[in-house]
């Protein structure tokens, strides 16, 4: 019947109006929640970056520092090179001069001293005779002269030998101190490369803090870009859901004249 009908309508069109404001309570709900969801991520994002940021920028720092560092102990290290170099050359003349020229003198000497200390044997005689002239000389050395030469001649002996000794250790010596220079100039071309890398490390750090604060600005523009799009959303939902519930009037309107014409024409 028409009033059955009319019933049926009027009972959808309600459902729809109800269904349309649920629609649009749930779904203001939803984008309220997703927009929550997603801004509190955007939110720890921003922070992680701004922790990153400033971590990258306290190890840039601490580079810039440890850069500064190597560079004064490369310089050092230059600098002990050099004087390593310098010490090794003069402990290689050191050790020439002991081993040759000086010990070699030292045995001319000794070879002279006994012509020396005959001379001051006879020297001494002819100064003894003299004294006892009545106007000779008062001569009362504690030694003899011939006496202090042949000590020198016994104290100069072993000499040449010891002082070739010391050249042959002097030799060694001067080894080692090349070894250490060597050493010394290798450990400075790695801190030189050492010193190299973390500049480029530094050039990275640089670029990852401009990518971090970039990162930065777009987190805080997609958090101003969600609000901006949620409250869109929640408008068109409004509209939408609006327009379906007044378009509900319609079949209201139809079920209920339905309703009344089937009512009136029972009662004819």
């Amino acid at each position: 019947s028409k009033r059955s009908v009319g019933t049926a309508m009027v009972a959808i069109g309600v459902a729809g109006i109800i269904a349309g404001i649920a629609a649009i309570i749930v779904g203001q709900s939803l984008i309220r929640q997703v927009e929550s969801s997603v801004d509190n991520s955007l939110q720890l994002t921003t922070e992680a970056l701004s922790a990153v940021t400033d971590s990258v920028a306290v190890t840039d720092s601490v580079l810039d520092t440890v850069r500064i560092g190597m560079t004064s102990v490369r310089t050092t290290m230059e600098t002990v090179e050099v004087s390593l170099d310098d010490a090794a050359a003069a402990i290689d003349e050191s050790g020439a001069f002991l081993v040759g020229p000086l010990p070699n003198a030292l045995e001319a000497v000794n070879d002279v001293l006994p012509t020396i200390e005959s001379i001051a044997s006879a020297v001494d005689s002819a100064l003894r005779v003299l004294e006892r002239a009545p106007f000779g000389p008062d001569y009362d050395p504690v030694k003899p002269f011939d006496e202090a030469v042949n000590d020198l001649s016994i104290a100069i002996a072993p000499l040449p030998e010891q002082l070739r000794q010391v050249g042959g250790n002097f030799a060694g010596l001067g080894d080692s101190a090349n070894e250490i220079a060597d050493g010394v100039a290798a450990l400075g071309n790695t801190i030189a490369m050492l010193e190299s890398q973390l500049g480029e490390v530094s050039t990275l750090l640089d670029r990852y803090a401009d990518t971090a604060a970039t990162a930065q600005i777009l987190a805080a523009s997609s958090r101003r870009d969600l609000g901006d799009s949620a409250d869109a959303a929640g408008v068109l939902l409004t509209v939408l859901g609006i327009v379906f519930a007044a378009g509900q009037l319609v079949p209201i309107w139809l079920g209920l004249t339905l309703t009344r014409r089937g009512g009136a024409e029972r009662l004819i």
